[in-house]
């Protein structure tokens, strides 16, 4: 049965290597015109990516299903890792104990032998270090063995404090053991010693090198639990870039794309701008020194799907030849799944240690080193501007939950099958996609990240800017920020001709990111995985279809103060603000940013923008001006059990950043009676997979409801003429008790001043109606001379 598993997993290597050689073969007879070859060749194509996928693997489910090869009875079997994981850790506690009590018992006697008693000690500290990780382990076993233990497993890595006192058993065990096993050896030679000596000497190092072995199964056994190796029925291979210039092919991809899950929920994606920037970056990205982001390379891969009947081939293939020949070149034009990778080539592991240790760290093994040892190559599944999966699906399945694993998958598969393969596949997604729900199937770290700040426009569509704020912001977010911005000696260009801005658009807008960068990292954020440069900015003003992008200058008494690029995707009315950039001297006197984001808003409702998606940094701006939070998730799959943990602490670090801002929030939520723009529900369109369990979590209504202006249903009842004074009980109008307050003194004062002006008034006709009462002396008589003297 071994041999017949040992043989399965030679099988699946080389079918998956053949698969990959003949992928290549094709993709070079097509160069020339692939439209026409994959229409007249759409049989062979088929078939040869069949025969190359399926060539010598055994069918899954034969045997009664027990020849699934090694990967799926070893790597896929969870239940055997749990039985290794629950041996190695009794062993461990078992031999741990013993060592300790027999090592301990021997040291109480006064035998008087220097060598013997540091050697016995060393034994006594292995001991005690065997039986916190037996414990530890069998903790860590019994939280797998839960109800959620598939939740558990996807969000959870082993702790660095476990690993480092692993990493310290392993070491301690080695040297002592070996100590005990020459020391046995002098006393058998020299006869020195007793043979009760002798003894606890053969016992120490039989029993370290079984706990050894012991701990290096415990060690397997945790990294075959948490990255098995599943099957997938999908192959991924890479997408030439003479196939992105057909423009029927690329119009094909982005009508499925649109059509697969729809493009209303949030965190949907217009195919066919989509591809536009794909096309950009894979143009910009080529992975070298001399790219126009150094050593960055951006793939793209289509997804196609392996034939699960295995069994008879033939039938199947029996099956192609009746096709049409226009369908098969259909059918073999449309993957299942197309993927976007921004593969980057070094990534600074100590650009995120912060302090002097950090710079230190990355002087010596970072980036720029000779040797470049905290470096790794880094696999982001999606885009960096926008911060966005890449992941999308051509086609709709019945079992969305499934297929998107299986893709995820795949993508492990191709990933393990190049030369120089990813350290870390990290794939970003909203928890609005199907993505964050399948993470767990595909057996990924599933960790959630910060929220992503996004305008959700879609309940005040035909509102002016004006009016939005009245009734989506609180009265302290009202600010006239464009207007302070213009008094300031501000101006700004959006346009989609870049040269607008600047001649030199592009060192500019560079420019203008590093600083934000600099000033970002400064504040202990994290920092991008790869830098705005001059040549992406070029590439995407070159590439990227203008109707896709435009630029966001503004300048302040004519310098250069920010800058940001706006992609548009017309399909899915999104619009996205990236690549931002400040120089915060000149900005922050002006509100400079503040300004953008409320002028960006503006812009939306003008064009009848839904979502405009502002990213994960920088929360309180954001959200003033109209924001809502949209919980994020990460998926990350990686063997190695030092980074996984590294990952987990990182973004829990980068948690903590914006816990205050989500506590906050939640805190006015519960005061207000209704909600503002950042506390909008949830609706079932929102989702691009919506169940009764999503549906109870988000509290997830049935329909989208548009904001009503009061003001103008009161405009629309009294026939155009004055306003109603009805205040207070209408949705935006509600003032909150500190607004009450002070409008009730602002109310004394007048009054007080009202009562001392009409006390005031009143003495002076007094005043007047007494003088004119008193007679009028003479002129020439003796009494008014006496009074004016």
């Amino acid at each position: 049965h071994r041999t017949k598993q040992s043989g399965a997993i030679r099988s699946e290597t080389w079918a998956s290597k053949r698969t990959m050689k003949a992928s290549k073969a094709l993709r070079s007879k097509a160069s020339a015109n692939p439209r026409a070859f994959m229409l007249k060749n759409a049989r062979t194509t088929q078939a040869e990516l069949y025969k190359a996928a399926t060539r010598g693997i055994r069918d899954p489910e034969c045997c009664g299903g027990s020849c699934r090869g090694f990967f799926e009875i070893f790597y896929g079997d969870r239940d055997r890792c749990k039985v290794s994981l629950l041996c190695a850790n009794s062993t461990m506690l078992v031999f741990g104990t013993t060592l300790f009590v027999v090592n301990l018992s021997v040291l109480s006697l006064d035998m008087g032998d220097i060598l013997r008693t540091w050697a016995f000690i060393g034994m006594i500290a292995d001991g005690a270090l065997c039986i916190t990780q037996g414990i530890v382990g069998l903790v860590f076993l019994y939280a797998c063995n839960g109800a959620k233990s598939d939740e558990f497993l996807s969000t959870t890595a082993l702790p660095l404090s476990y690993l480092v006192l692993e990493l310290s058993c392993l070491i301690i065990n080695l040297l002592f053991t070996l100590a005990n096993m020459a020391l046995a050896i002098k006393v058998e030679i020299t006869k020195q010693f007793s043979d009760e000596t002798q003894f606890v000497l053969e016992i120490n190092y039989v029993l370290g090198f079984s706990i050894f072995l012991a701990t290096m199964l415990a060690h397997s056994a945790y990294h075959f639990l948490l990255n098995p190796w599943l099957y997938t029925p999908y192959v991924a291979t890479e997408v030439d870039d003479i196939m992105l210039e057909d423009e029927k092919t690329m119009k094909i991809w982005g009508d499925n794309i649109n059509s697969a899950y729809g493009t209303g929920y949030i965190g949907a994606w217009d195919g066919h701008a989509a591809l536009s920037l794909v096309k950009s970056y894979k143009e910009a990205m080529t992975g070298d020194a001399k790219s126009r982001i150094p050593y960055v390379r951006g793939v793209l891969l289509r997804i196609d799907q392996v034939e699960a009947k295995r069994a008879n081939p033939d039938a199947k293939m029996e099956e192609d030849k009746k096709l049409d020949r226009m369908e098969a070149g259909k059918k073999c034009l449309e993957p299942v799944a197309l993927v976007f990778i921004t593969v980057v080539e070094r990534f600074d592991l100590a650009k995120y240690v912060s302090g002097p240790f950090g710079k230190v760290l990355s002087w010596c093994f970072g980036m720029h080193s000779w040797n470049g040892l905290l470096c790794v190559r880094w696999g982001l599944v999606g885009f960096q501007w926008p911060f966005h999966g890449g992941i999308f699906m051509m086609r709709r399945s019945r079992e969305p939950l499934e297929d998107m694993a299986k893709v995820q998958r795949s993508l492990v598969v191709w990933n393990r099958l190049q030369t120089k393969p990813c350290t870390v596949l990290m794939s970003p997604c909203y928890e609005t996609q199907l993505d964050s729900w399948a993470f767990k199937k595909a057996q990924f770290l599933n960790l959630e990240v910060g929220p992503a700040v996004i305008v959700d426009l879609r309940r005040y569509k035909g509102m002016d800017y004006k009016t939005f704020q009245r009734l989506a912001l609180k009265k302290g977010n009202r600010r006239n920020h464009a207007s302070f911005f213009q008094k300031k000696g501000g101006t700004y260009v959006v346009s989609r001709e870049f040269k607008d801005f600047d001649k030199d658009f592009d060192k500019l807008h560079a420019n203008l990111c590093a600083s934000t960068a600099t000033a970002r990292v400064g504040r202990g954020e994290v920092p991008l995985l790869c830098p705005v440069t001059s040549g992406v900015v070029r590439s995407l003003s070159e590439t990227h279809l203008k109707i896709y992008r435009r630029q966001f200058g503004i300048r302040v008494k004519g310098e250069p103060a920010g800058a940001a690029m706006l992609f548009e995707f017309p399909g899915t009315k999104l619009m996205t603000s990236d690549m931002q950039g400040l120089k915060h001297d000149i900005a922050r006197p002006a509100h400079a940013y503040f300004a953008m984001l409320a002028l960006t808003v503006e812009l939306c409702l003008k064009e009848g923008i839904d979502f405009l998606d502002f990213g994960p940094t920088t929360l309180d701006p954001k959200l003033d001006v109209g924001g809502r939070l949209i919980p994020s998730r990460a998926g990350y799959y990686t063997h190695s059990m030092i980074l996984r943990s590294y990952i987990q602490n990182g973004l829990e670090r980068f948690k903590a950043l914006n816990a205050e801002v989500e506590e906050r929030l939640k805190a006015e939520e519960k005061k207000e009676g209704h909600f503002w723009a950042y506390g909008q529900p949830y609706v079932v369109e929102d989702f691009q997979y919506c169940t009764e369990e999503i549906k109870k979590k988000f509290n997830v209504l049935p329909k989208l409801e548009p904001v009503k202006d009061p003001r103008a249903e009161e405009k629309k009842k009294s026939g155009g003429g004055k306003k109603s004074k009805k205040k207070g009980n209408q949705q935006g109008d509600k003032k909150s008790k500190k607004q009450l307050n002070k409008e009730a003194r602002k109310a004394k004062r007048k009054a007080a001043k009202a009562a001392a002006k009409a006390k005031l008034k009143q003495t002076g006709k007094d005043k007047s109606a007494q003088h004119k009462k008193s007679p009028k002396p003479k002129p020439d008589s003796k009494s008014n001379r006496q009074n004016q003297t």
